[in-house]
């Protein structure tokens, strides 16, 4: 408890009395339906139909622990859910997270205290009524959530932001302080009870916020009532998003996916961890890693039912060593030692992006446009010519622009030059008789540079140094896929709103996508291996599905803008072998790794539809995919733990975004 009470008043002093009534634990709400069903109005949402006509009145849940938490370490937590609920989970990972709240606690250079002194009736929030200092009796014994996701999960069923709308209202409120970026207070809780209004419905629900201003602030926690009433089939999303419970598959994917979408900015990732085997004190399903300011944080996700006892650690540690012994099928392998390749992409990369008057004018443009941001901030909107953003316009990350500012890339210090570590891999990889194909995946910034900077020409090549950095691996010996060609000639088939790279996302969109697997498969059947490697091409097919998926850099943006920019509607090609999804297995004789590149749509956003399912396609070789979310540099640490995967190998395709190549916050450490 003491434990607790230090951490919990770390990052988030101002809720101490919330913090009393949690004791250990945050106050939730019960589960009590079968895991899988769906609620009929959920089924019915998800078919396309309306909701039905006579729902029964909406209930909320009886309360009990939405999760524990314990205090490993100061950098180290587990959080336990008694229900595996997609609500219980989302407000583990959300609720007073020191990943998330990391860098947030020292007060603005910029903020002067303008309303300092203002009284609660006086708070500037049109969009609430009953402001209270104290937790209203109408959420007592109900389930509070997170409401980011909770709203994510609405816009996706209903396609309604209203609610998303007014809390991103809350959050943006500034005191009459605009020009300071970071929020003044975050809605750190939300209930949905069954609305006071008589003539809402009977499934009407009302909704109350806690609101936790930020410590520099000096104002204490306080709740109000939302000016929104939902009704139809909202009280039966929120149902089922409260006791439908997940099975272990689930969970592993709900983690997964959180580790994507927060990773640009947050560092995170997913540890190599058997689900429910033992992790410091606990035995959590997922273990999270975040560096967002430097300093490494863990938490652990853990819920009762996906815990493993050690008599089945034992059995499946000695399952696991059989299979490790038994399953991979060293092969007979030989390097392609031709330079051929090599030298004719060297050859047509040469003197392709000249320094000049307008490379000049992009830089200095694209520097004074990022020197106008808050420090905070990093992403923001497409402008045009005269500065008005774009409507359906673009967002922009800020360590991509970086990126495209760098300098002589090779020189830098030693934990941030990649060079030398692309060398060491692959003379490791030489040493075993494996290729190493390298695919450096240029950031959106450059192969949109007439959008990031108006007046730039759509030919323009602007990323000096990264180029230059593709030609020096080129002249070590590193073989080198260029793709930026393909996806600069993939652009002109965009057909607003769909383009090459998703607009509010760090990642490719599926033209963007194919344009490098073609390019990719091409190299592939180009090695003299593969003849002799069993390919079979058109053991595989294809299907065209759409996956939603809300922007990696909405999160990024000022809180006023982030309704502004919904979850996106995106084509996906998803493989199948026979009826079931393609997934590569150990066996397979290429190893796709690198970071989210690799594992968007494949692992993620609907799965199988990925570089490397894509690439099994178009090849007819069976492709296994190594993802660290957390950034490219990471994943030659876990190949390098793959040995016996390794026997089965003929390839490595190491892809990666480019950015990562410059002042990357995961170091480019040696192999071990």
């Amino acid at each position: 408890m003491k434990n607790f009470k230090a951490n919990y008043l770390k990052v988030g002093a101002a809720l101490a009395a919330s913090a009393l009534s949690f004791g250990l634990m945050a106050c939730a709400g019960n589960s009590n339906v079968e895991s899988g069903s769906v609620p009929p109005a959920v089924a019915e949402i998800r078919g396309g139909n309306s909701a039905p006509a006579n729902m029964p009145r909406y209930v909320a849940p009886k309360a009990v622990t939405v999760f524990e938490m314990k205090i490993v370490s100061g950098d180290k937590q587990i959080r336990v859910v008694d229900k595996p609920t997609l609500a219980a989970l989302d407000f583990a990972a959300y609720f007073n997270n020191p990943i998330r709240l990391a860098g947030k606690e020292e007060k603005p250079e910029n903020y002067q205290g303008v309303m300092a002194g203002a009284k609660l009736a006086d708070y500037p929030f049109p969009m609430l009524d009953s402001l209270s200092s104290y937790e209203p009796n109408a959420v007592t014994g109900v389930e509070p959530i997170a409401w980011e996701p909770f709203a994510k999960l609405l816009y996706s069923q209903t396609g309604s932001d209203s609610l998303s709308v007014l809390l991103n209202g809350v959050e943006a409120v500034k005191w009459n302080e605009p020009e300071v970026f970071r929020a003044f207070q975050s809605v750190t809780r939300l209930w949905g009870v069954p609305s006071s209004n008589a003539n809402a419905g009977s499934n009407a629900i009302d909704w109350w916020v806690e609101v936790l201003p930020a410590l520099w602030t000096g104002r204490n926690v306080f709740y109000g009532k939302l000016k929104l009433t939902s009704i139809g089939e909202v009280a039966e999303i929120l149902n089922y998003y409260l006791t439908g419970e997940m099975n272990s598959d689930d969970a592993l994917n709900w983690a997964r996916t959180l580790s994507s979408y927060w990773y640009p900015t947050l560092n995170t990732d997913l540890e190599p961890h058997t689900a429910g085997a033992p992790w410091e004190n606990g035995r959590p399903f997922a273990v999270m890693r975040g560096n967002p300011m430097g300093s490494p944080m863990w938490i652990g996700f853990e819920a009762p039912a996906f815990r493993m006892t050690d008599e089945v650690i034992r059995a499946k540690q000695v399952a696991d060593s059989l299979m490790a012994h038994g399953e991979v099928i060293p092969v007979d392998r030989h390097l392609d030692t031709s330079s051929t390749f090599r030298l004719e992409t060297l050859n047509a990369i040469k003197g392709t992006c000249p320094a000049n008057e307008a490379t000049a004018a992009f830089r200095k443009s694209l520097a004074e446009q990022m020197a106008k941001l808050p420090k905070e901030q990093n992403a923001w909107a497409e402008v045009d010519v005269n500065g008005n953003k774009v409507e359906g316009g673009f967002l922009w990350f800020r360590r991509n622009a970086n990126y495209l500012l760098a300098d002589k890339i090779s020189g830098q210090d030693s934990l941030h030059n990649p060079l030398p570590r692309m060398i060491e891999l692959k003379n490791y990889l030489d040493s075993l008789g494996i290729q190493l194909l390298v695919v450096p995946v240029p950031v959106k910034e450059e192969i949109y540079g007439e959008k990031l900077v108006p007046g730039t020409a759509a030919d323009l090549c602007v990323n000096l140094e990264g180029r230059a950095f593709t030609q020096e691996l080129l002249e070590a010996g590193i073989d080198v896929l260029d793709i930026y060609p393909a996806l600069m000639a993939a652009k002109a088939g965009d057909e607003p709103p769909h383009y090459s790279f998703q607009r509010y996302d760090t990642h490719w969109a599926l033209p963007g996508e194919l344009a490098a697997m073609e390019l990719l498969a091409g190299r592939v059947t180009q090695y003299s291996w593969y003849a002799e490697s069993g390919a079979q091409p058109g053991s595989l097919n294809l299907q065209e599905t759409q996956t939603l998926r809300e922007g990696d850099l909405v999160a990024h943006l000022p809180d006023a803008e982030k309704s502004k920019y919904p979850a996106d509607n995106l084509n996906v090609m998803k493989v199948y072998k026979g009826t079931e999804t393609y997934k590569g297995g150990k066996n397979s004789p290429i190893l796709l790794m690198g970071d989210s590149f690799t594992g968007v749509f494949e692992s993620v956003d609907q799965k199988s539809g990925g570089p490397g399912s894509l690439l099994a396609y178009a090849t007819g070789l069976d492709v296994q995919v190594l993802t660290s979310w957390g950034g490219g540099p990471g994943v030659r640490s876990r190949m390098m733990k793959m040995k016996k995967d390794m026997q089965s190998k003929r390839l490595v395709i190491y892809m990666m975004t480019a950015r990562d190549l410059w002042q990357s916050p995961m170091e480019w450490d040696a192999l071990r």
